[in-house]
């Protein structure tokens, strides 16, 4: 339900939200039809992994860079509709939460760019199956009982 008042609303600045509004549903539109793409080929990468227990390093950075693209995309966007308030306080506002929101998506996309060559790293140090979850697979895991290393002795490694 509409509020009444809206016909109290100066004509121009309703043109502007209405303005606005059409561009954010245009917007909402194409990031929706781009989310579905991405989600598409999130969910055949997922499947290949579940399959083969492997991630191809190439199609995890196009899945990657497109992610990062999309969301730097929509931080701008989201940034250019407040383009429009013009006092200094929401200007200032606006800018630190962009640059902030660019800085936080750039950091956690390198954080998922590095994931493969991590899970590599540690798949060939020997981590390749999860901890024990009960007490029961722990003691069948735990080693024969006997003398400690000594102090000094290296610790011991997985799979060893």
């Amino acid at each position: 339900m509409p509020d009444e008042r809206i016909h109290e609303v100066d004509p121009a600045r309703l043109q502007l939200s209405r303005t606005v509004s059409q561009a954010v549903k245009q917007a909402a539109a194409i990031l929706q039809q781009e989310v579905n793409d991405g989600s598409g080929r999130a969910t055949t990468m997922q499947a290949k992994y579940a399959a083969t227990k492997k991630v191809d390093p190439n199609e995890f950075k196009a899945l990657s860079s497109r992610v990062r693209k999309d969301v730097h995309d929509l931080i701008a966007m989201a940034a250019d509709l407040f383009s429009e308030l013009q006092t200094d306080e929401v200007q200032t506002v606006v800018s630190r939460m962009a640059t902030d929101a660019h800085d936080v998506l750039e950091t956690t996309m390198n954080l998922v760019d590095n994931t493969p060559a991590t899970a590599r790293t540690l798949a060939n140090l020997g981590f390749t199956t999860p901890p024990p979850t009960t007490p029961t697979e722990a003691a069948a895991d735990a080693p024969e009982p006997g003398p400690g290393p000594a102090s000094g002795d290296a610790p011991p490694q997985p799979g060893a």
